[in-house]
């Protein structure tokens, strides 16, 4: 610009620059707001729809919560479920349709539909959830399988190894599941294992499954 040498070619310059570059320029910053407006106006979805679910989660929790000594009735289990169904369609993406779910699991295990708790523990690992969610899922669909007579895939569904803070439920039930499968020196070990970690005696059956297997080996 610096070698122009009048005013009137200065602007014809400008005027010659926005023709080739304007309508760029104003698609880019158009662009740019868009952008800037659309996170805020997502974040601010996210937002509200984790408001909302916690606040139907905590209407399920409410209704499903049941006294010591008490059963829970047949309305308010209907009205916990059908939250927690709902929690499931319409807010998938968060943590509160996860849990929704291991609750409906519980409740489908309780009255006895195995292949129904299995399903809402499946629909709950393909959310992608946190480790320790995750662990929780499978180490439930491992007892189900047990408790259906096939241990061989509890065994398969326990994996190789447990995540952190799981170690003596995970030995335990893969000593079971072994126990099950009549391989009764691996369940020995696999009880032994589940001793080991559990350091505050959390699990005192492992310790008797365990004394079970070797009086019965003597």
């Amino acid at each position: 610009m610096s070698e122009l040498r009048t005013e009137e070619e200065q602007v014809e310059a400008i005027k010659n620059w926005w023709k080739e570059n304007g309508r760029s320029t104003v698609i880019g910053v158009a662009v740019a707001v868009i952008a800037v407006f659309g996170w805020r106006g997502w974040q601010d979805h996210q937002r509200q729809t984790a408001e909302n679910a916690s606040v139907l989660y905590q209407s399920m929790v409410e209704k499903a919560l049941v006294q010591p000594g008490q059963t829970l009735s047949d309305e308010d289990r209907k009205s916990a479920e059908y939250m927690a169904n709902q929690l499931k369609s319409d807010y998938q993406s968060t943590g509160y349709a996860q849990y929704a779910a291991l609750w409906l699991a519980k409740l489908q295990a309780d009255q006895g539909q195995l292949d129904g708790a299995k399903a809402e523990l499946q629909w709950l690992l393909e959310q992608k959830p946190e480790t320790p969610i995750a662990q929780l899922a499978k180490l439930r669909i491992a007892q189900l399988l047990l408790a259906q007579g096939d241990a061989q895939a509890g065994l398969n569904q326990l994996g190789g190894a447990p995540e952190k803070g799981f170690e003596a439920a995970y030995f335990e039930l893969k000593g079971d599941l072994l126990n099950a499968l009549g391989r009764e020196a691996e369940a020995r070990q696999a009880y032994q294992s589940g001793q080991a970690a559990d350091s505050g005696n959390a699990r005192p059956l492992i310790a008797m499954k365990s004394g079970d297997l070797a009086g019965a080996g003597e």
